[in-house]
Protein backbone atom coordinates (compact mmCIF):
# COMPACT_ATOMS: atom_id res chain seq x y z
CA UNK A 1 0.00 0.00 0.00
CA UNK A 2 2.82 2.41 0.88
CA UNK A 3 4.67 1.67 -2.38
CA UNK A 4 1.53 2.44 -4.36
CA UNK A 5 1.16 5.80 -2.61
CA UNK A 6 4.80 6.67 -3.25
CA UNK A 7 4.43 5.69 -6.91
CA UNK A 8 1.32 7.87 -7.25
CA UNK A 9 3.05 10.78 -5.49
CA UNK A 10 6.03 10.53 -7.88
CA UNK A 11 3.69 10.48 -10.86
CA UNK A 12 1.84 13.56 -9.60
CA UNK A 13 5.11 15.38 -8.95
CA UNK A 14 6.28 14.59 -12.51
CA UNK A 15 3.04 15.96 -13.92
CA UNK A 16 3.35 19.09 -11.79
CA UNK A 17 6.96 19.55 -12.88
CA UNK A 18 5.96 19.17 -16.51
CA UNK A 19 3.17 21.72 -16.14
CA UNK A 20 5.50 24.24 -14.47
CA UNK A 21 8.10 23.79 -17.21
CA UNK A 22 5.44 24.31 -19.86
CA UNK A 23 4.17 27.49 -18.18
CA UNK A 24 7.65 29.00 -18.02
CA UNK A 25 8.74 27.80 -21.46
CA UNK A 26 11.46 25.50 -20.15
CA UNK A 27 12.41 22.40 -22.12
CA UNK A 28 10.75 19.23 -20.79
CA UNK A 29 12.88 16.18 -21.50
CA UNK A 30 10.31 13.66 -20.26
CA UNK A 31 7.69 15.06 -22.64
CA UNK A 32 10.23 14.98 -25.49
CA UNK A 33 10.99 11.31 -24.80
CA UNK A 34 7.30 10.39 -24.79
CA UNK A 35 6.80 12.21 -28.11
CA UNK A 36 9.93 10.70 -29.65
CA UNK A 37 9.01 7.13 -28.73
CA UNK A 38 5.44 7.60 -29.96
CA UNK A 39 6.24 9.33 -33.28
CA UNK A 40 9.88 8.89 -34.30
CA UNK A 41 11.29 5.68 -32.81
CA UNK A 42 12.92 3.34 -35.32
CA UNK A 43 15.21 0.36 -34.77
CA UNK A 44 18.82 1.48 -34.38
CA UNK A 45 17.91 5.12 -33.71
CA UNK A 46 18.03 6.76 -30.31
CA UNK A 47 16.58 9.99 -28.91
CA UNK A 48 18.78 12.92 -27.96
CA UNK A 49 20.42 12.71 -24.57
CA UNK A 50 19.08 15.06 -21.92
CA UNK A 51 22.04 17.41 -22.41
CA UNK A 52 21.68 17.35 -26.22
CA UNK A 53 17.96 18.04 -25.94
CA UNK A 54 18.50 20.94 -23.55
CA UNK A 55 21.10 22.51 -25.85
CA UNK A 56 18.81 22.01 -28.88
CA UNK A 57 15.91 23.66 -27.02
CA UNK A 58 18.04 26.64 -25.95
CA UNK A 59 19.43 27.12 -29.44
CA UNK A 60 15.97 26.84 -30.98
CA UNK A 61 14.55 29.33 -28.52
CA UNK A 62 17.24 32.00 -28.64
CA UNK A 63 18.93 31.63 -32.04
CA UNK A 64 15.97 30.95 -34.34
CA UNK A 65 15.73 34.59 -35.42
CA UNK A 66 11.96 34.72 -34.86
CA UNK A 67 9.91 36.27 -32.12
CA UNK A 68 9.90 34.00 -29.10
CA UNK A 69 7.53 35.75 -26.74
CA UNK A 70 3.81 35.75 -26.21
CA UNK A 71 3.23 39.49 -26.62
Amino acid sequence: MMRYRLKMLRMQLRKLSSAIKTIFGMPDYDRYLQHWHKNHAKPGEFPLSEKEYYMYALKNRYESGGINRCC
